[in-house]
This record gives C-alpha cells, sequence and structure tokens, in this order.
C-alpha cells in the first residue's frame, strides 16, 4: 500500500538524485570531450574524434588546445579528408592551453599536432580569423572565423571555428 508519506518520501529521494546530476559547464571544470557535447553544433567534428584515440587522449591529463569547426564547416571538407581520422583531426589540436590572448603572445601562431600552424590573421576582437599555413610559412590554406572563443576546460581550451583548418 502507498502512504502520502512513502510518495513524500519518492519524491524527495528523486529531488536529492537530481541535485547530484552536474551540468557541464565553461568554467573550466571538464574535459574537452565533455565541453565539445554541450556544443550541438560542432557533434560531427565530436564524432570523428571518438571514432579515434584521440577522444582518449582530449579526455586526459593535457593540456591541449582545440579549434572545432562546426557541424557546416565539417561538412564543407573533402570526404577523403573526414574520413582521414587522427591525422586529419590533428590539424584542429594543439599542445597547450592556448587562449586568444596566449596565441597573441607567441606571435599570433600556434604549432597543431599535424604539424601546420594556425595564425590569427585579422577579423575583429570578437571574431578573429585564423589561417592555417605550413610550418614557418606564410599563411596559405583555409581560413576561418573563431566564433566562439576561450571555452575553459579542465585539460585545455576549446575555440569554436566557422570553417575548416587545412593548408593548402
Amino acid at each position: 500500500m502507498i502512504t502520502r508519506r512513502s510518495l513524500f518520501a519518492a519524491g524527495g529521494g528523486a529531488l536529492l538524485l537530481s541535485a547530484c546530476e552536474t551540468a557541464v559547464t565553461l568554467d573550466g571544470r571538464f574535459p574537452i570531450m565533455d565541453v565539445l557535447g554541450t556544443q550541438s553544433d560542432v557533434s560531427d567534428f565530436r564524432a570523428a574524434l571518438r571514432r579515434t584515440e584521440l577522444a582518449e587522449m582530449l579526455n586526459g591529463p593535457g593540456p591541449y588546445t582545440v579549434f572545432a569547426p562546426t557541424n557546416l564547416a565539417w561538412a564543407a571538407t573533402s570526404q577523403e579528408f573526414r574520413n582521414g581520422g587522427a591525422a586529419s583531426l590533428r590539424n584542429f589540436i594543439a599542445g597547450g592551453r592556448l587562449r586568444l590572448p596566449d596565441i597573441r603572445a607567441r606571435n599570433n601562431r600556434v604549432r597543431m599536432l599535424s604539424g601546420i600552424d594556425v595564425v590569427l590573421v585579422g577579423g575583429s576582437p570578437n571574431e578573429p580569423r585564423v589561417q592555417a599555413a605550413r610550418a614557418s610559412a606564410a599563411p596559405s590554406g583555409a581560413s576561418a572565423s573563431i566564433i566562439r572563443p576561450n571555452l575553459l576546460c579542465s585539460n585545455g581550451v576549446v575555440h569554436i571555428l566557422q570553417g575548416a583548418l587545412i593548408p593548402t
């Protein structure tokens, strides 16, 4: 028999359990893969990472900087590039926790795990532009706007791009 008291106790328990669930926030408490999971417009890029060992790496201690292209930008890359696995995805990941001021302090240039460079090439303070470049060369690849910079993670930082970084 269900009494009013047992119904109240069950409801209170459910309320207590829901309070224990922690929403992923962008304040540096959660790893990169969790933060990417909060950004619905980069779900295709996140899925590509999950198909490789890079997802495990990005859940590890880091630190890493990820330039994550939106779904629209990711879809605009060639099928060959999207199916390139970890080799292609390394174009979007750098070692270190590099917020925009940190990148500017590095002469506007960051070396990615693939060996290419990403260079700040202008844009506005709210939406700076980055462009891919061969190592130590002038920018020559595709450029993209950073539409959401400096998403802090426990093991790095994420910048959301409206474009893909592929050097020519």
